[in-house]
């Protein structure tokens, strides 16, 4: 039990709380694993926005890299085909970094599908009856 006044910031509260309840990890171990998160093979972006926000809210507030650099690391987090795109958008904030490569995940989506229904229309195999040809009557 804390004795009464000894949290006066919200700050205060959310150090005590995580060094009670948080990651047993250091705050440069959890900086160093966020800033080297990358995406696993064909994972959504919800669950690389998911691990991402779980790491970045294990670091207490006053040791959270600024709004650029969590931009820049998320970024890199991203696949190679989305991350462009997300880039290129240059959205000021995280959440709408994450919103961005939401958006470019469905369109990509949608593209791969549309391709592969073209795909098969092209290769799709037609057969002829070859019942009415003639055929030669041998001795």
């Amino acid at each position: 039990m804390l004795p009464l006044g000894f949290i006066n910031s919200w700050d205060a509260f959310q150090e005590k709380f995580l060094t009670k309840f948080g990651d047993d990890r250091s705050t440069t171990n959890l900086i160093n694993d966020l800033s080297n998160l990358k995406s696993k093979s064909k994972e959504p972006i919800k669950d690389i926005n998911s691990r991402f926000n779980k790491l970045l809210n294990k670091i207490v507030v006053v040791s959270k890299p600024s709004e650029e650099v969590q931009n820049e690391w998320y970024i890199s987090a991203l696949p190679s085909n989305i991350a462009i795109f997300v880039d290129r958008a240059a959205k000021p904030t995280l959440a709408k970094n994450m919103k961005e490569a939401i958006a470019v995940e469905k369109c990509i989506l949608a593209l791969e599908k549309k391709n592969t229904l073209e795909d098969r229309k092209s290769k799709k195999v037609t057969f002829t009856d070859d019942s009415k040809k003639k055929s030669t009557k041998v001795p």
